[in-house]
């Protein structure tokens, strides 16, 4: 009787327990597989259409595609593109090519609503991205020229390192003595009863 009274507190699944509210498609059920499959490649076949319809080399980018299954029935896509290899030109322009895979989706498989897709860039270790470091803080005002410089210190690792020396002060802007209108008698100092 002792065992019994505590068994609720034994961490037991169900029996007839669903499958992970998150995984890939190879995880879920087998006709959703093989719908999620199809979807799969019909992405990196739009993609790479995209890429040649534009004259993007094909070694630029991959892609990966992520269903993420909140409920039955109830799927998000999430469209990862993954730099492989770096040039300035294809990120100048990302916002441009992730409209037109979309575009390119609607026009393959009009019967389903891509624009609630989630995209997303990740870039490979071994892209050879020359940007190593952040630039000047200063360079993301307007018009300034930005410089890559060494890493700044972040105000975390600032307690380690010697303080930078405080900028000296600015000296005091000189004013023009007021001028009363010429309409004015000038004032004058009486004391004060």
């Amino acid at each position: 009787m002792e065992e019994s009274m505590f068994d609720f507190l034994k961490n037991k699944r169900p029996k007839n327990q669903g499958q992970p509210s998150v995984g890939p498609a190879s995880i879920t059920h087998s006709g959703t597989s093989q719908h999620s499959d199809v979807r799969r490649e019909l992405i990196r076949v739009v993609l790479k259409d995209t890429l040649r319809l534009h004259g993007i080399p094909f070694d630029l980018l991959a892609c990966e595609v992520i269903i993420i299954t909140r409920a039955p029935g109830d799927e998000q896509l999430h469209i990862q593109l993954v730099v492989m290899k770096w040039n300035k030109q294809l990120l100048r322009f990302a916002c441009a090519l992730q409209h037109q895979l979309l575009l390119g989706l609607d026009r393959f498989d009009p019967s389903v609503d891509h624009s609630k897709y989630v995209f997303s860039w990740r870039f490979s270790p071994d892209c050879g991205c020359p940007f190593t470091f952040m630039p000047d803080p200063k360079s993301w005002l307007p018009n300034v020229t930005p410089q890559v410089e060494e890493a700044a210190v972040s105000v975390l690792d600032r307690r380690r390192s010697r303080r930078p020396p405080k900028a000296a002060p600015l000296a005091p802007v000189p004013t023009a003595p007021a001028r009363a209108p010429s309409n004015f008698a000038p004032s004058q100092r009486k004391p004060l009863r």
